[in-house]
C-alpha cells in the first residue's frame, strides 16, 4: 500500500523518543524521520549514528523546519505547553506524550490554540493500541457482557524508578496512573464522575524523601454508573503487571499478562511458567507502532484515536486523585473544574 509521506520531527531523545524514532524507520510508512532535538549533546549525537538524520539541540529548529510536517513530543513534561503552541502556530501537526500538561488551565489554553490552528494533537496513550485491550473494548461495546458494572485494573511496574525521576514525575498519579484513569475511561464509555484514592510510601525510601506514594488503590464512579478500582505498585518482583478485568450483567472479560507462549510445565516442585515482560517497552512494543499508525491516518484525514481532551481528561482525573489522597475524601471532577475556573479568575484579577 502507498501512503502519503510525512515528515516527523522528535522533540527529546530519550527513551520513549529513540523508541518513537525507531519504529519510524523500521515500522511505520508514511512517516519520515526528518530530524531529532535534544538540549543533550550526547544524546542527539546517539540519535544521529543511529538514524542518520538532522539534529539539533533546540527544539525551535524543528518546528521553523519546512521539511517537518509534524513533531512528536517526548521532552519533559514542563516543556510540552510552549512546544505545543509554538508548533501549532508553526502548522505542524502534533503528537505528544502522556501529560499534554499538569496545569489544566494551560491544557485547556492548549486546546483552543490547537483547535484555531487547525492542526491536529494526539495524545499518547498507547494503550488503547494494545491488542489485549482493544479487544476487551471491543467486547464490552459489542455488548458480550452486557451491562458493564465494574472494571479492575491492575498496573505494577518491576522495580521503582531513581529519586532524580520520581522528583520531576508530576507523583503517581499524574505519571503511572494517569495511563490508567485514560483506560477505565475507555472501557467504561463514560467520562468519571468522582474519584477516592488512598496510597502509601511503601516501597522505597526515595518515595518518601520526594513526597510521593508507590502503592495507591483508586476508586472511581463514572456518570453511567460504572465502578473502577485501579491498583499501583512501583514494584513486583515477579514482572511488568498488567491485567483488566470487566464484569457486566451477562459476564466477565479477563485480559491477562502476556507472556513469551501459554505453555505450564509441571514438576516435583510445582508448575512452572514463562514470566511476564520485564517492563513496559517489551509489553508494549507494537501499540507504540499501532498508535504512531494511528497518528499518520490522522494526518491524512482520519480522526485523531486519543485527542487533547483525552488527554486533559486523565489529567482531570489525577487532580482529583492527588486531592482526594492529601484530604482523605471523595473528590468530584466538577469540583476540581470549578476551582480551575476561580483559580484562574483569581490569577487574572491580580495580573
Amino acid at each position: 500500500m502507498t501512503y502519503r509521506e510525512f515528515g516527523v520531527a522528535i522533540l527529546g531523545a530519550g527513551r520513549i523518543g529513540m523508541l518513537h524514532a525507531e519504529n519510524i524507520v523500521t515500522a511505520v510508512p508514511g512517516l519520515t524521520l526528518k530530524m531529532v532535538v535534544d538540549p543533550v549533546p550526547a544524546a542527539i549525537e546517539r540519535a544521529h549514528e543511529s538514524f542518520g538524520v538532522e539534529v539539533d539541540e533546540d527544539w525551535r529548529a524543528a518546528v521553523q523546519n519546512p521539511e517537518v510536517d509534524a513533531v512528536i513530543i517526548c521532552s519533559p513534561t514542563d516543556q510540552h505547553a510552549a512546544q505545543i503552541r509554538e508548533a501549532a502556530a508553526a502548522g505542524k501537526h502534533i503528537f505528544c506524550e502522556k501529560p499534554i500538561a499538569r496545569d489544566l488551565e494551560f491544557i485547556d489554553e492548549l486546546l483552543a490554540h490547537v483547535e484555531e490552528q487547525g492542526v491536529k494533537l494526539q495524545t499518547g496513550f498507547n494503550r488503547r493500541f494494545d491488542r489485549n485491550f482493544a479487544a476487551l473494548r471491543n467486547w464490552i461495546v459489542g455488548g458480550e457482557i452486557g451491562d458493564l458494572w465494574v472494571l479492575k485494573i491492575t498496573s505494577r511496574d518491576p522495580e521503582p524508578p531513581p529519586l532524580s525521576y520520581l522528583q520531576d514525575s508530576g507523583g503517581l498519579f499524574f505519571d503511572m496512573t494517569i495511563h490508567d484513569f485514560d483506560m477505565a475511561r475507555f472501557l467504561a464509555g463514560a467520562e468519571v464522575r468522582e474519584v477516592t484514592a488512598c496510597g502509601s510510601a511503601m516501597v522505597s525510601e526515595e518515595t518518601k524523601e520526594a513526597g510521593d506514594v508507590d502503592t495507591a488503590l483508586i476508586t472511581l464512579r463514572f456518570e453511567n454508573g460504572v465502578l473502577a478500582q485501579i491498583d499501583n505498585c512501583r514494584q513486583a518482583t515477579y514482572g511488568y503487571d498488567q491485567r483488566i478485568e470487566a464484569h457486566g450483567r451477562s459476564g466477565m472479560l479477563l485480559a491477562d499478562n502476556e507472556r513469551a507462549d501459554t505453555v505450564t510445565f509441571a514438576d516435583s516442585d510445582g508448575f512452572h511458567r514463562q514470566p511476564s515482560p520485564r517492563f513496559f517497552l517489551e509489553r508494549y512494543h507494537d501499540s507504540y507502532v499501532r498508535e504512531l499508525e494511528s497518528f499518520r491516518g490522522a494526518l491524512e484525514g482520519g480522526p485523531v484515536a486519543v485527542s487533547g481532551l483525552d488527554g486533559r481528561q486523565a489529567v482531570l482525573a489525577a487532580a482529583a486523585a492527588d486531592i482526594a489522597l492529601r484530604e482523605r475524601r471523595t473528590v468530584t471532577l466538577e469540583e476540581v473544574a470549578q476551582d480551575l475556573k476561580v483559580e484562574s479568575t483569581a490569577r487574572r484579577a491580580d495580573g
